[in-house]
């Protein structure tokens, strides 16, 4: 992974609200597997006093679209076309550890699998996230 093109689409997920909101940090990528850090605030939970499920759904959205944009090289977004998130269990305010694994980067279509992780480890939320490819000089031409 070239350094440059990793600071890219770091700079890019930053300038979204989604990532600011969710206190996004990118850790890393093993085996395949992207790793990061968000932040659940006071603002994101529901009258339970746990984490909104709509919120959930946002930061499976949030890491599985940097993962696409740092695997292809700040080249593509997804632009979603289905998002289907399965809740475990319930998540507290505060940090959790989301992953995103790319399933299939097709010419136009992606797929990618999203989970968060409660603060104990286990698995509290997964996602499957389809999207269509879009060209980030397309998005770019706008700005």
């Amino acid at each position: 992974m070239e350094d440059k093109s990793l600071e890219n689409s770091l700079k890019r997920a930053n300038s979204g609200g989604t990532h600011k909101l969710l206190k996004t940090k990118f850790l890393n990528l093993e085996n395949d597997i992207y790793k990061f850090e968000l932040e659940f605030s006071k603002q994101c939970l529901n009258p339970f006093n746990t984490v909104q499920g709509g919120m959930i759904t946002s930061a499976i959205d949030e890491i599985t679209s940097i993962s696409v944009n740092i695997f292809t090289k700040d080249k593509y977004l997804p632009s979603s076309t289905d998002i289907h998130t399965t809740f475990h269990r319930p998540l507290s305010e505060g940090k959790v550890l989301g992953t995103a694994k790319i399933i299939k980067l097709g010419k136009q279509i992606v797929s990618i699998e999203g989970r968060l992780f409660s603060p104990s480890g286990k698995v509290a939320a997964s996602g499957l996230h389809t999207a269509i490819l879009v060209k980030t000089s397309q998005i770019d031409q706008y700005k």
